[in-house]
């Protein structure tokens, strides 16, 4: 890409959204004013991630529950309480959406029907991330009685073979649950791919195998999270030009068939987002201030990959004072300070400086120390070194 192509992108950002345009000048002068305080404005930050279970019918070779320190952590494979995700709820009106999610398949609380009728007495959409597995028709009846109003389906291959290869699903009765979905219902579907070496080819029919769901509104693609694990398993990134080439090729199908699918992020997000390179240059985690994450506890998280690590409790203090509570805002203030810990510093694409006050977070979050464990500095498993 040349230069003044790369200006031209640039510019195009702003043009679609000028509140873009804001965000990166407020991301140019962060650094004058850094602080550990976090806006409470439930309807700027627009959307609150909920666990609601930590079970899971599958076994995705990219998710981060394989992680070994997930899998120690004896956080998984439980079910959150009914009563107190009841108590939850009331402290997220004003949020735009709730979003069920996290290390899990939602629909496999058969409470999470009850929790969707309660939370839209609160907050206008409830979302749900889902591997479709589960998407019978009976399943299908009650997420339209209950009044879910986003749906999203991860799904990483169309071939016939490698989604069942590396999640463990057959995409085509997923796809063919889906084709039933959008037949009894308007509710708007998203697609959610992995996009790595080893299945990236697979990804290329997408648009023809799913060109008859008719609520498919948008396909989004998800860069590999470059892992021990990955390394591990000696799986790659994709090459940043055969994204674009797939995004392109996509485009082409969706405008062939006269489709109306948006593509998230579309080719010149691969290239150049304004916004994420400035967080990149700034170096600084930008989850903890804008992306608030609930656990199965009811606590506030890191984010969705540390979701096995508690902060403050919603229920208990509150949204506003749990979401600005000493634990996390410490946790602010040691990633202002370069201090990400070896989790992040490896699990996570953003981050590429190393941690220097490891000593004061520990003495501070007391008995966290065992959950800390994986913020321990290993040179060896830094990324970018």
């Amino acid at each position: 890409m040349t230069p003044n192509s790369q200006f031209k992108n640039f510019l195009n950002f702003f043009h679609k959204s000028p509140g873009r345009l804001l965000k990166y000048i407020e991301l140019l002068t962060l650094k004058d004013k850094s602080t550990t305080i976090a806006t409470t404005d439930k309807k700027s930050l627009g959307e609150v991630g909920v666990v609601i279970n930590t079970k899971c019918n599958l076994k995705c070779v990219w998710c981060h529950r394989e992680e070994k320190h997930i899998q120690d952590s004896g956080y998984l494979e439980r079910n959150g309480n009914l009563e107190k995700l009841k108590k939850l709820l009331p402290e997220l009106k004003g949020f735009e959406c709730i979003h069920w999610g996290g290390l899990a398949e939602p629909l496999l609380n058969k409470d999470i029907y009850e929790l969707t009728k309660l939370a839209r007495k609160y907050v206008p959409r409830v979302k749900v991330t889902t591997n479709g597995t589960t998407l019978v028709p009976k399943v299908v009846t009650k997420i339209i009685e209950s009044g879910f109003t986003d749906i999203e389906i991860s799904l990483d291959g169309f071939d016939g073979a490698t989604n069942m290869k590396y999640r463990g699903s057959d995409e085509s009765k997923v796809i063919g649950y889906l084709e039933d979905l959008s037949s009894r219902s308007d509710i708007p579907l998203q697609i959610n791919s992995v996009v790595s070496a080893v299945n990236i080819d697979s990804l290329w029919n997408a648009i023809d195998k799913l060109k008859n769901v008719k609520n498919l509104k948008k396909m989004h693609t998800i860069p590999l999270f470059i892992t021990k694990h990955m390394n591990d398993l000696g799986i790659g990134p994709a090459k940043e030009e055969d994204h674009e080439k797939l995004l392109k090729h996509w485009k082409e199908r969706i405008d062939h068939y006269n489709l109306d699918i948006k593509l998230s992020p579309d080719m010149e997000d691969v290239t150049m987002d304004p916004i994420v390179s400035m967080k990149r240059l700034h170096n600084i985690c930008y989850t903890v201030y804008e992306h608030p994450f609930i656990n199965l506890d009811g606590n506030i998280s890191p984010c969705g990959r540390l979701q096995h690590i508690s902060f403050d409790n919603v229920v208990k203090l509150g949204f506003d004072k749990a979401w600005n509570g000493p634990k996390i805002r410490k946790w602010r203030e040691e990633h202002l300070h370069g201090n990400y810990g070896t989790y992040c510093q490896r699990e996570c694409h953003m981050k590429n400086t190393c941690p220097s006050r490891l000593n004061n977070l520990k003495e501070f979050m007391g008995s966290y120390d065992e959950d800390l464990r994986v913020l321990e500095y290993d040179e060896n498993l830094r990324v970018n070194k």
